[in-house]
């Protein structure tokens, strides 16, 4: 594997790791976008020199998230993982939650009885910030959505 394959595939594990997620998750993740076949957990093992319990067990994960899916393939019992096509649009979702959820969290706290104006005005402040990244960041999501959904000669 090329050294700067080697290094983006590294840098997203800490990405991940970095959200709280286990950065061998990342790091499979990573070598799932970046491989134009599925790959085996031996191959993803020894790709990423690591251990196939390891591999194994944050492959399942991924997969119940929706980044990557198990595939097989004629004539062989070994089970593989590629990027789940639906995998951009699953991680924009999850964002959008996270953010809605917060954002809820902000506006529940508009109603305590705090009187305080300064601490009342940063609740607010972030209520509408969180809500102005929440809106944004679902119309990329429309967009890409009608991107992945166009005939491919109308994507650029």
């Amino acid at each position: 594997m090329h050294r700067d394959v080697e290094e983006f595939i590294e840098r997203l594990g800490v990405l991940w790791q970095r959200d709280g997620l286990p950065r061998i998750a990342g790091r499979i993740f990573g070598l799932a976008l970046v491989s134009p076949d599925p790959c085996s957990l031996d191959d993803i093992a020894e790709s990423l020199g690591v251990s196939k319990a390891s591999v194994s067990n944050d492959a399942r994960m991924l997969e119940q998230m929706g980044f990557i899916e198990r595939v097989s393939i004629a004539g062989d019992r070994k089970d593989y993982y590629q990027v789940n096509e639906g995998s951009l649009e699953r991680a924009l979702e999850l964002r959008v939650q996270r953010i809605e959820e917060f954002r809820k969290l902000l506006e529940s706290g508009m109603e305590l009885p705090i009187r305080n104006p300064s601490v009342r005005e940063r609740l607010a402040d972030h209520r509408v910030a969180f809500g102005y990244l929440s809106n944004a960041l679902s119309e990329a999501l429309k967009d890409i959505k009608e991107r992945h959904t166009a005939p491919r000669s109308r994507k650029s």
